[in-house]
């Protein structure tokens, strides 16, 4: 808070800015991502509680911030250290692949995530999952609910198919809103996101396609998608549900990750081979 008072930083509404100033939570926090790496893309650097803990932990930040008066802060504070680099940028239009090379070789990424960019953020991290080294967000506890949510639970949905396909998600604290200012009316958690198997691009693209195909009718048994969507008869479409180890009258939100992939990568692709 003393930091934000100096700078005459008050909170922006239409940003949804909610500052951290718990210091031992960011300190844990910040602890959670260097067992990642020491090299760290830091989202939404704000008022840089989490800058400051990540830093004395032995980090090369490269921290992105939007707000220009944050940004005046963060170069005050630590536009003088060697091993801090901010970027003012959107993340809503940020050059991801920029801003991973100038923090380095596979960056853990970090940072509290507005809600309105989480999803958005979420889903490209999925597509950086091969030249980064992971990431430590804390998010709307709904959120995190949904990322760990399992397959016939009401949480069970894209976002939980399609990150829990290509990263081990922990949900590793949950944040009580007394810890920001201004108090949101919601409680947050802080989520880790390690990166799993190897997907190439072409197969990651048509997983993604099909799955979102599936749950836009999540409650429609997979014989029925199957036979409407990609064109196969009914044996074909049974034939090929069990070649991929899953039951062809079950629906799409009683299937795991890991089925979903077996299933995808047997389907026939809509632009060819």
């Amino acid at each position: 808070m003393a930091v934000l008072r100096e700078y005459d930083i008050r909170p922006v509404k239409r940003r949804g800015q909610n500052f951290l100033v718990d210091g031992n939570l960011a300190r844990a926090i910040a602890q959670d991502t260097l067992l990642l790496g020491n090299r760290v893309l830091e989202l939404g650097a704000g008022g840089g509680a989490l800058t400051v803990h990540l830093l004395e932990g032995g980090a090369r930040v490269v921290a992105v911030e939007v707000d220009r008066k944050l940004c005046a802060l963060l170069e005050g504070e630590f536009g003088q250290r060697s091993d801090f680099t901010l970027i003012e940028g959107d993340l809503a239009r940020l050059d991801w692949q920029d801003a991973v090379d100038r923090a380095g070789s596979l960056p853990v990424v970090a940072g509290n995530l507005p809600y309105v960019l989480t999803s958005k953020v979420l889903f490209t991290l999925a597509d950086l999952r091969q030249v980064t080294g992971g990431a430590v967000f804390m998010v709307q506890k709904e959120v995190a609910e949904r990322l760990v949510a399992s397959p016939g639970g009401r949480d069970y949905g894209i976002l939980a198919a399609v990150l829990g396909s290509v990263f081990d998600i922990r949900i590793l604290r949950t944040v009580p809103a007394a810890v920001f200012w201004p108090r949101p009316e919601v409680e947050s958690a802080v989520v880790s996101l390690l990166p799993g198997d190897v997907w190439s691009d072409a197969e990651f693209h048509h997983f993604i396609s099909v799955v979102k195909t599936l749950f836009g009718q999540r409650r429609k048994k997979l014989l029925t998608q199957m036979r409407a969507h990609y064109g196969l008869d009914a044996d074909a479409a049974a034939e090929l549900a069990a070649v991929s180890g899953v039951d062809p009258q079950s629906r799409p939100e009683q299937i795991e990750p890991a089925g979903l992939r077996r299933l995808a990568a047997n389907l026939p692709r809509k632009d060819g081979p």
